[in-house]
């Protein structure tokens, strides 16, 4: 019962019941329509069905393809040579050259796609092939194609755009809540704990980012197999991405200076001085970029202030880098939102 009560439903079990149902209803129906194979449209099914609809989209089409040249092709070397281990030779090998050819994905993903032609081609041709097994199986594997589509549509009700935008902005709440407590630490003379742990937050935040561009580069990658993702969207993105990416590597800098002033000699360390007007510099830029409609330029007078505390000139540049990056902060944040008004991030349903 413990057991029980903790277990919560995750996208991988989300996944594999849907893959079940999918291959569970896929038979069901080529059982009950005439000419309909129910293997083939089972094992469609399984194969095609993704946790995202524009890899679903592209596997479903490229086992279409398969099906429908396989079968062709098959029923032309039957004819001439007969069934036998030849023709699955034969068929296996015009797979890798169609997925060269048909261009369905970059050089390095070819061998995937053509082990995927590979199987939907066999499947299809099977033993004793006839002109009426081949159409019974064909049909099967069609079946078996729009039960994945419908599968992975409920695998991920809410669009693969949404999802990252409201990723990319959880990114830079987050980034606003680093600079807030580096604020708050400033002014209690912060520790090198304290600085290790800026640096850490930034560089988890840092990492998170280039996961999501990671994502973003899938989708774009993606974009033409699915009716979900459209270009203005992914146009907002790609601005949302960009401003995210110098704001996470801005705080990351601040963080990085910041611990090796406090792990640093007096050449280099942040003077008392400066400690309080630095912290409200960054406490405004936080809540700057927390903020729904941010300003370009914020807390000049905070920057002066902490650029006369300091003494020297490895003190100068120091704080005055520091001031750069927050400007450069601020400056993401505003060409973000502006760039990026028209992008809906609520996760409705689509």
């Amino acid at each position: 019962m413990i057991r029980l009560k903790r277990f919560k439903p995750t996208t991988y079990v989300r996944l594999a019941v849907l893959t079940s149902f999918a291959a569970f209803f896929a038979y069901l129906v080529s059982e009950a329509i005439p000419y309909a194979s129910p293997v083939p449209a089972a094992i469609t099914a399984i194969v095609a069905t993704r946790v995202t609809f524009h890899h679903a989209a592209k596997e479903t089409s490229i086992q279409l393809l398969g099906a429908l040249v396989g079968a062709t092709v098959a029923l032309v070397i039957v004819s001439f040579i007969g069934s036998g281990a030849i023709v699955i030779l034969l068929l296996v090998a015009l797979s890798f050259v169609m997925a060269r050819l048909m261009q369905y994905s970059n050089p390095a993903e070819s061998p995937a796609v053509a082990a995927s032609l590979a199987v939907t081609v066999i499947l299809v041709v099977g033993s004793h092939l006839t002109t009426e097994l081949a159409f019974e199986r064909f049909t099967g594997v069609v079946i078996g194609a729009l039960f994945a589509l419908v599968a992975s549509f409920l695998a991920s009700p809410t669009r693969d755009t949404q999802k990252l935008a409201a990723g990319l902005n959880a990114v830079q709440v987050q980034l606003a809540e680093v600079l807030a407590r580096i604020a708050t630490d400033l002014r209690g003379e912060p520790t090198k704990d304290d600085a290790t742990a800026w640096h850490d937050q930034a560089v988890e935040l840092r990492n998170r980012v280039l996961g999501l561009a990671a994502q973003y580069e899938d989708l774009s990658k993606h974009s033409r197999w699915s009716p979900r993702i459209n270009s203005v969207d992914l146009n907002s993105l790609k601005e949302l991405l960009r401003a995210n990416q110098v704001m996470s590597a801005r705080v990351l800098n601040i963080a990085n200076d910041l611990r090796s002033a406090t792990r640093s000699h007096s050449s280099t360390q942040i003077p008392k001085a400066a400690l309080s007007p630095l912290a409200d510099l960054l406490e405004l830029a936080a809540g700057n970029l927390a903020n729904d409609d941010p300003t370009q330029s914020i807390g000049m007078t905070a920057a002066h202030q902490a650029v006369r505390g300091a003494d020297m000139t490895a003190q100068i540049a120091l704080i005055g880098g520091i001031v750069s990056h927050v400007n450069q902060i601020n400056k993401a944040s505003i060409r973000e939102t502006d760039d990026t008004s028209t992008l809906d991030i609520t996760n409705e349903e689509d």
